[in-house]
């Protein structure tokens, strides 16, 4: 028996893509939020990515960064002021081409200098004014949804299911999005409505940092 009143993912996805302010937590519904269908995050790829920009946002003032130094930034925003050779030997990379990334990060002033050869971010604080929400949509295979929702949260601070009502609602698919903090979203014919929301937490991966960057860019 059908158990999907969608014919297709895709008329599902739509149907989401209309009210991206409720998947966030707090207050995020007064700032500008960035949708973003099928983006490739190393090897995944979530059916929507939202992401709420902090408030004094401006497209002209951000900076797209290639991926050694979105890893340097997150270096930086984990452990603080650090030389070259710091960095070197925590992100096995050589010191030379660390001096590199560090002289292109200074140039587009992400990081400041605060020693002979030490560096910190110049804003590290707004780092966290991003939020990012990640969402699988599945017509009815909500398992398979759950698995690859978990997997978003490497790089997101809400990770999302998004089934049909008719399941979304069923009593085993709550128990178990809720044992793993993943949110869960009841899509209708014209209509999503967020059953679960999982409280935000901080990403651990380096890839939050490189998914802003390759998207709305840093400030």
């Amino acid at each position: 028996m059908r158990q999907s009143i969608f014919e297709y993912e895709m008329d599902m996805i739509d149907v989401l893509s209309s009210s991206t302010s409720q998947y966030f937590y707090g207050r995020i519904w007064s700032r500008e939020i960035s949708q973003m269908p099928e983006v490739t995050v190393g090897s995944v790829i979530p059916d929507i990515v939202c992401i709420a920009l902090p408030k004094t946002y401006h497209r002209d003032c951000t900076n797209y960064h290639p991926e050694l130094d979105t890893l340097i930034i997150f270096d930086l925003l984990k452990n603080g002021p650090s030389t070259a050779l710091d960095i070197s030997s925590r992100i096995f990379a050589r010191e030379i081409t660390i001096r590199r990334s560090l002289e292109r990060l200074y140039n587009k002033s992400t990081i400041t200098q605060v020693e002979s050869d030490r560096f910190k971010l110049r804003r590290k604080s707004l780092l966290y004014d991003y939020q990012i929400v990640s969402i699988e949509a599945k017509l009815a295979n909500w398992r398979a949804a759950l698995k690859q929702a978990i997997a978003y949260r490497d790089f997101s601070h809400m990770s999302y299911v998004a089934l049909p009502i008719t399941i979304a609602s069923k009593n085993i698919v709550k128990e178990y999005c809720q044992a793993e903090e993943i949110g869960i979203i009841a899509v209708n014919i014209d209509s999503a409505n967020v059953l679960f929301k999982p409280k935000p937490h901080q990403p651990h991966s380096s890839k939050w940092i490189w998914l802003l960057s390759k998207t709305v860019g840093l400030m």
